[in-house]
């Protein structure tokens, strides 16, 4: 897991495991208090429909058995805190639920109704607090008490044993009743390949976390919902599912990761295998046979990290062909509609890749390769059926090779994955959702007084603040983005000052900071060069400048211009100004001398 405990001396399951039962309102008490934990690698996505939660808490309300929940008790802070082993959906419904997200029909009317936080102590402290809002018409008091009283069967391990862990997930899930094929092939592994297709393919659906363990808390903000709500992701909003690639149905069977693990295949092995569903249980191991320890070594060759940008630098191009079409995917390949559209993507997607990272060439104009690839089904013939042979995929990625290299020229730079910032830049919004501390977004440089000029003291902020961020913990992160407005109040003084109009991407207002760059310096280049004097200028150690320095990059989003700044945490904690800060949510505190040793301990033991 995530982190460093004494390990039980006890190897036998039975003496690990201990069965119980806990009521709603215990259950949501361990919920505030944050002692629900979520680990990515198997339990990856909150899927569930308004109306699965809903058809769950009318069990609830009837008093009708519920599934055990499995979860993996280890110890945080001196506290003990739960893993989610399975039962992920079914807590969050229930969360959901007693928070207001959705309501149940009760009358004969079918009016439906919220549940009263006046019920329980701690939804209704949360109440008052302000953290939690009363919606109406109000469930009936008596039959909230029956939901918070309603008593859900545990059954907890005790043990910090990740083999074990994932073994059990495996075993749960193996008659197929909880798992898609898919999710079973990842349930719980940590193989290059494994990691990569689910990291890449996380990043395509934008519920990507920075990290694999999380708070169940957290889970909403990168939850696959089926309704418009003010958090999560709108599975129609979901690229696959935009373009009419694959149904939504599909997302939820993680249909999209079969398609992203047959195009990393394709990347690290460097020839056109197959594709079947049984090639894909020996790809993940779920099945003997040699093509697992191939990829394995191809991935550790090729670097998986030079696999993911390649990935994504290909799928920007198709998402840039897209835009410029204003047209889906689906539209561009074909007039009709078309099952194969997966194998049609797989196709475009690797004649791409080939004349662009292979042949090292470059688009001359996506207005061009748009008009080249409309209607490229009747041009090509792409089997049918469950298995897809090497040799057709070989004749189709040939073919659309030839309708589209005219749109192409040879690359006048060296790198074929310099431009995967329009879905890495995607990610670090999404990321900052659920990593709070580690995020941190300004409008731009200088005031909004409408005078235009540097604002010393915003900068000086900035700066502190990723000293702050370094000192959550060894090997941390922190990233400020500069160009993205962090309110609409900036937002709107961006566009009265400047003219400029913002992009949006799921709430963030993207402003750039060109146009900052300009008035102050003339360019980007001069104003970046600028921002790395004014750097120097900074009470903090050389070193640090350095490394800020050296990881401060100019970022692309489609029209806006964005500055990254980023400080990962080293060996020993970062002073700013001889003082050490922390950030904490979204606030920077100064550390006193009396938490020195626990900061100080806190590296030490991680280093």
């Amino acid at each position: 897991m995530y982190h460093n405990y004494d390990r039980r001396s006890s190897s036998s399951f039975q003496n690990e495991l201990s069965i119980r039962s806990e009521s709603v309102q215990r259950i949501y008490n361990f919920y505030a208090n944050q002692r629900f934990y979520v680990n990515r690698r198997y339990q990856r996505k909150l899927v569930w429909t308004i109306e699965e939660k809903k058809a769950f808490i009318d069990s609830i309300l009837q008093g009708f058995p519920v599934p055990i929940i499995l979860l993996a008790e280890t110890e945080k802070d001196h506290e003990s805190v739960y893993e989610i082993i399975d039962g992920m959906q079914r807590l969050n419904a229930v969360i959901s639920f007693i928070e207001g997200e959705f309501d149940i029909p009760r009358d004969d009317s079918g009016e439906a109704k919220y549940f009263d936080l006046q019920t329980m102590v701690e939804s209704k402290s949360l109440l008052d607090q302000g953290k939690l809002q009363q919606h109406k018409p109000l469930l009936d008091r008596t039959e909230c008490e029956i939901i918070a009283s309603y008593v859900l069967p545990l059954s907890v391990y005790q043990f910090n044993d990740n083999e074990k862990v994932d073994e059990i997930f495996r075993r749960i899930n193996s008659n197929g009743k909880h798992l898609s094929r898919q999710d079973l092939r990842a349930a719980g592994a940590t193989a290059d390949f494994l990691d990569l297709v689910r990291r890449i393919s996380s990043e395509i659906r934008t519920d990507t976390s920075a990290q694999d363990i999380l708070l169940l808390n957290n889970m909403k903000e990168i939850s696959i919902t089926n309704k418009q709500l003010e958090y999560g992701i709108v599975v129609d909003d979901i690229f696959w599912v935009k373009n009419n690639i694959i149904r939504k149905e599909m997302v939820r069977e993680s249909r999209d990761e079969e398609i992203v693990a047959d195009l990393v295949a394709y990347i690290a092995l460097n020839n056109i295998p197959p594709s079947s569903s049984e090639i894909l249980d020996e790809y993940y191991g779920l099945t003997d046979g040699r093509r697992k320890e191939e990829l394995e070594r191809a991935l550790r060759k090729n670097n998986p990290e030079n696999i993911r940008k390649q990935f994504l630098s290909i799928y920007n191009e198709i998402r840039k062909v897209i835009d410029e079409s204003g047209k889906k995917f689906s539209e561009i390949i074909s007039e009709q509609s078309s099952s194969s559209v997966p194998r049609y993507f797989q196709v475009i997607f690797l004649s791409l890749y080939e004349l662009i990272c292979q042949e090292k060439m470059e688009v001359v104009s996506y207005d061009k390769l748009s008009e080249s690839l409309m209607n490229v089904s009747s041009n090509i013939s792409i089997t049918r059926g469950g298995n897809w042979s090497s040799a057709n995929k070989k004749t189709n990625i040939a073919a659309v090779s030839g309708i589209i290299r005219d749109c192409f020229k040879p690359r006048s730079q060296n790198d074929p994955a310099t431009d995967s910032w329009l879905t890495e830049f995607e990610t670090l919004l999404s990321q900052s959702k659920t990593e709070q501390s580690l995020y941190d977004f300004k409008q731009g440089f200088t005031r909004l007084d409408g005078k235009k000029e540097f604002d010393t003291a915003n900068f000086n902020k900035m700066i502190k603040t990723l000293t702050a961020m370094a000192n959550c913990a060894p090997g941390a992160t922190g990233y400020v983005c500069v160009g993205v407005a962090d309110n609409e109040r900036d937002a709107q003084r961006v566009v009265d000052i400047y003219g400029i109009k913002p992009a949006e991407y799921k709430g963030f207002k993207i402003t750039g900071i060109y146009h900052e760059a300009e008035n102050l310096q003339g360019d980007l280049d001069k104003f970046q060069r600028w921002l790395i004097q004014q750097l120097q200028l900074q009470p903090i150690e050389q070193v640090t400048k350095d490394r800020i320095g050296q990881n401060m990059r100019l970022v692309s989003y489609y029209d806006k211009d964005i500055l990254l700044m980023r400080l990962k945490a080293d060996r020993d904690p970062i002073s700013y100004e001889g003082k050490f800060y922390q950030r904490i949510g979204s606030n920077i505190d100064e550390i006193t001398v009396s938490g020195y040793s626990d900061l100080f301990r806190r590296f030490i033991e991680n280093s």
